[in-house]
């Protein structure tokens, strides 16, 4: 693995770091930040072309693959959380924020009460 390499390899792991300790204080504005970031690390190490090692790559740079994988993946999972966070909050202020009922009027010229649904038991035997 060439120098330029695992500099490249390391700004990622950097960046991917300060992303996952972002993610998982739910700070997603500041992960949104690094976004810009990422990419512009990663298609710096895209740049560096393929590893194509004709030796056993140095003790270093397995550990930094290594360490990479792992933020990858963590970063992964902190993702899809944050993903799952945004989606509770939209849909809880999508329900805080419909119209309530129409109102109907009865024979009379009042309004009538919302009908409630029916109370219903349920029972099962095995």
């Amino acid at each position: 693995m060439t120098a330029n390499r695992m500099r490249a390899t390391a700004a990622l792991a950097e960046v991917l770091a300060r992303e996952n300790a972002a993610l998982q204080r739910l700070d997603f504005a500041e992960a949104v930040t690094l976004v810009a970031d990422k990419e512009a690390a990663l298609a710096n190490l895209v740049a560096q072309g393929e590893a194509t090692p004709q030796q056993p790559l140095p003790v270093e740079a397995a550990t930094l693959g290594r360490h990479l994988q792992a933020l990858a993946a963590e970063n992964r999972a902190l993702l899809e959380r944050a993903i799952t966070v945004q989606t509770r909050v939209v849909s809880i202020i999508a329900r805080a924020a419909r119209p309530p009922a129409a109102r109907s009027y009865a024979a009379n010229g009042q309004h009538s009460q919302p009908r409630r649904a029916a109370a219903m038991a349920l029972s099962a035997r095995a």
